[in-house]
Order: structure tokens, then C-alpha cells, then sequence
């Protein structure tokens, strides 16, 4: 009996395990070209050294000083493996198997999603994506993107099963999952609006919403209030989440075109005399709380930003607009993460792929729409897509950003496809029941 359980699950699922198969393979391959000590000495080596401080001391830093810079779930995750492996070289050997894994986590993810409307070659076709060199070499590196994507995923995943029906599994894993994506990186915290939406529109009982909602909203609350507490208590501000959101605000005052040039502006007097007492005493004396000074020089990179803004907008409307209604969003759109070689594979092929999934992206929506059945699917989908593009091209359009994305494409391409499949496999049927009456 068991075997023949085996059986059908190798048999209902053969496709996509070619695909992880090959995922594997490549990860390996990558692994062994760039080694287990590579790194690009950024954020990456950051965040590891603060999982290793947080073990050591019980601080969570970022940038060797106290920070509330990132949410913790990073620190604590790398906290975590070096409890169990130490802090040396098992410590980095594990991180990168451990993301070698979610990365395979996601492409099985992605596909048990657009299995549940389709059939697994559809499926498995879809995570072809997955096999581009940018993800291979991304999950290589210690950065949020790994485990970001496959909580998103995850996290879609169950709410799609949730909206076919009502049950307390896919609700308690939406809500795991999506504290866990906020403690990782907050612009997941806009999701429960298109869950709630989606949920309405799919004709979910409405009393059993707006409990689960107030039961979540409950339990995230518990979950942040201890994180919040420990940053007032530090920094004597109110962060729920995070700080620091000022300089990507900033650096994306300088995307597009048209924007002011800092000749142009008069920092001094419109930035610098409207600091409080206490941003200009921690400016001006950083040696005193280096994690106030930060705190603080970030805050200025907001004030900067705002600054900036609001001189673009008086001088040049169109421009403006132009650039955050179109340049940063297609930036969003179209990038890729790939700051390297690796597998020999250049920037070129990953740009010519890209094109073929757009392409695939776009036929998909216009079958989706024209066919009407999935549409409430298809405009969850991209709704929650278009809120984290448009989070990202309020601030700072960047390719690390933008490849978090990417797979909301691939279930929609998916959907797409399966609807093809469909109208093959009908019109099949239908000319085969004619022949059969023809023959009687």
C-alpha cells in the first residue's frame, strides 16, 4: 500500500523533480566554482557577524553597531545555526546549504501553486525559470532573498488553498508564515489588505474573516510589541519595524531623470537648520552612541529625501512623474540580480530570457482575462504584485529588490498556459467525439 503511494506521488510529480534535479545540480556546480567563503562583503557578511553578535552578546546589530536597521529575523535565524555550529567555517558551510535548500524549497512551492489549477507539466514548465543563472547565484549569498521568496511563496500558496476552502491549517500557516516574512523583510506587511480583498471577492464566509483577521492581527501584535519595546528603550523613538527606510528614499531621488542636482539645492538652509537639538548633537559627535549617530544619519537621509522630493515636484511635474510611474517601476519590472559570472553564464543570456517571460507574462494575462475563470486569482496576484513594485518605486528601484518578484510571473504564467492546455485538451475531445459518431 505504501509503495504504491510512492509510486503515484513520483509518478503525479516526475516533472518537477527533473527540474529540482537539474536546480540541484547547478546549485552544486556554482557552489564549487565560487566556494563556500564567497561573499560579496556587504550586507551579506553583515548580516552574518550579527547573527554571531547576537549569539555572543544578545544584541541585535547591523553595521557593527546597534541597530533597528533590519527587522531580526535574519540575526536570528544565522543566531540560531551557530548555536548549532559554531561560529567558524561549519557556520558558513551550513548557511549555504541551508539557502541551497530554500532555493529548491521555493521552485517546489511555486509549483505546488500552479499545480493546483493545472496539471504538472504545466506546472513544472513554469519553474523552468528558476533554472536562470541569477537565481543559482543569489542563493550563494547570505541575503534576505532566499528566505523572503519562499515565505512569499509560501504564503500565497496557502492562500489560494484557503480561498478553495475554509480550514484552520492553510489560515495557521498563513499566519506563521507571514509573521515570519515580516521579521525578515517588512514591505510584506501590505499583504493581508489583497488576502482580506481576494478573500471577499472568492465569497469567504465574511464572519469566519474577520475573526481569523482579528485572531492575526492579535498574534502579530504580541510578536512585534517585544521588538517595538526593545527599540524605544534603545533609541527613545517609536519603531514598530524599522528605520533607515530615508536613505533608499533618497538614493531614489537620484533614478530617473529630471531629478534636482545637489548644486541645485540648498541643503543648509531647507535640511540642516531644521534638525532637532538632539539629530545635530549626534551628527556632530559620533563618537558619543555610534548607534544613535546612525539612527540619526539616516533620519538626515529622510529629511534629505523629502527635501529633494518636493523641489523636484515644484520644478518639474513630468519628470517626476515619469520617473516613478514609469522608469523605477520597468526597473522593478525587467532587472535582474546578477553582479557576477558564474556556470560561464553572462548577463546577456539572463536578459534574453527575461524577455521570453515577460512575453509568456503577458500572453498569460490576456488568456487569463479572456477566459474570465481565474480572473479573481489572476487580480489577486497582481495586485500583490504591483503593491511591492510600487513600494520599491516609491523608494530606490534596485535589481536585489526586484528579483523577489519574479515568481508572482511564473504562477501567472502557469495559470496562462494551463488555460491553452485546456482548450487543446477539449477541442481534442470534442473532434474525437465526433469521429467516434461519424464512424457509428
Amino acid at each position: 500500500m505504501q509503495k504504491n503511494k510512492i509510486k503515484s506521488l513520483f509518478l503525479d510529480n516526475w516533472c518537477i523533480l527533473v527540474v529540482l534535479i537539474i536546480s540541484l545540480i547547478l546549485h552544486i556546480l556554482a557552489l564549487k566554482e565560487l566556494g563556500f567563503n564567497y561573499s560579496l562583503n556587504s550586507d551579506d557578511a553583515d548580516y552574518i557577524k550579527s547573527g554571531i553578535v547576537f549569539l555572543q552578546t544578545g544584541e541585535i546589530t547591523m553595521h557593527d553597531v546597534l541597530s533597528a536597521q533590519i527587522m531580526p529575523g535574519m540575526t536570528f535565524l544565522i543566531a540560531f545555526m551557530a548555536l548549532i555550529f559554531g561560529v567558524g567555517s561549519k557556520l558558513i558551510i551550513s548557511l549555504k546549504i541551508l539557502w541551497l535548500v530554500m532555493g529548491l524549497l521555493t521552485i517546489y512551492i511555486v509549483y505546488k501553486t500552479i499545480k493546483l489549477y493545472s496539471n504538472q507539466y504545466i506546472a513544472a514548465i513554469s519553474c523552468l525559470f528558476f533554472l536562470a543563472a541569477d537565481y543559482i547565484w543569489m542563493d550563494n549569498l547570505i541575503l534576505t532573498e532566499t528566505p523572503y521568496i519562499l515565505l512569499f511563496s509560501l504564503l500565497i500558496y496557502h492562500t489560494l488553498k484557503l480561498s478553495m476552502k475554509a480550514n484552520k491549517k492553510d489560515f495557521i500557516l498563513i499566519v506563521i508564515y507571514y509573521i515570519l516574512a515580516v521579521f525578515i523583510r517588512p514591505t510584506i506587511g501590505i499583504f493581508p489588505i489583497f488576502l482580506f480583498v481576494f478573500l471577499i471577492l472568492k465569497k469567504y464566509n465574511f464572519k469566519l474573516l474577520i475573526r481569523q483577521c482579528i485572531i492575526a492581527g492579535i498574534i502579530l501584535l504580541l510578536c512585534l510589541i517585544p521588538w517595538t519595546y526593545r527599540n524605544y528603550k534603545i533609541f527613545n523613538h517609536f519603531i514598530p519595524l524599522t528605520y533607515g527606510t530615508g536613505n533608499p528614499l533618497l538614493l531614489g531621488t537620484y533614478q530617473g531623470s529630471g531629478y534636482p542636482t545637489d548644486e541645485e539645492l540648498d541643503y543648509v538652509k531647507n535640511v540642516d537648520e531644521k534638525m532637532t537639538k538632539e539629530m545635530k548633537y549626534y551628527l556632530e559627535n559620533r563618537e558619543v552612541k555610534e548607534y544613535m549617530t546612525k539612527y540619526y544619519s539616516l533620519e538626515y537621509d529622510g529629511m534629505k529625501a523629502k527635501y529633494r522630493m518636493h523641489e523636484w515636484w515644484n520644478r518639474d511635474k513630468k519628470s517626476m512623474l515619469k520617473s516613478y510611474l514609469y522608469y523605477k517601476p520597468k526597473e522593478n519590472f525587467y532587472n535582474y540580480f546578477y553582479w557576477d559570472t558564474v556556470l560561464n553564464v553572462n548577463s546577456t543570456l539572463l536578459v534574453k530570457i527575461r524577455k521570453i517571460e515577460i512575453v509568456m507574462f503577458l500572453i498569460s494575462t490576456l488568456l487569463i482575462l479572456f477566459d474570465k475563470k481565474k480572473i479573481k486569482e489572476w487580480l489577486f496576484l497582481m495586485l500583490v504584485y504591483a503593491s511591492q513594485i510600487a513600494l520599491y518605486s516609491y523608494t530606490f528601484a534596485f535589481s536585489r529588490y526586484a528579483i523577489s518578484m519574479f515568481f508572482i510571473r511564473y504562477i501567472i504564467i502557469g495559470l496562462g498556459f494551463g488555460i491553452i492546455y485546456n482548450f487543446i485538451k477539449k477541442r481534442s475531445q470534442r473532434n474525437e467525439n465526433i469521429n467516434n459518431n461519424t464512424s457509428i
